[in-house]
């Protein structure tokens, strides 16, 4: 099963770095917990279940599988809302 890269999250990172858009305020406006996307951010979160792997769905480092309920307001296509 492949792990999220480092560049990933660090692609992840510089489109909210480009945006103007704190990691902060999309986890609000997405009714995540702050902590839990700074530690998928981060690498320390291996996003395998539960909320941390809802994260990684919605920021687009792990693919959305067929059948899966589309978080409303969260990531399309793996670009940030």
């Amino acid at each position: 099963m492949p792990r999220i890269s480092s560049s990933d999250l660090e692609a992840v990172r510089q489109l909210f770095y480009l945006r103007g858009q704190s990691v902060a305020a999309w986890a609000r406006a997405n009714a995540f917990d702050e902590r839990q996307v700074y530690a998928v951010l981060s690498g320390r979160s291996k996003a395998t279940r539960g909320q941390a792997h809802l994260i990684a769905v919605a920021l687009g480092l792990k693919p959305r599988l067929e059948g899966d309920q589309p978080l409303s307001g969260q990531l399309a296509e793996g670009n940030l809302t």
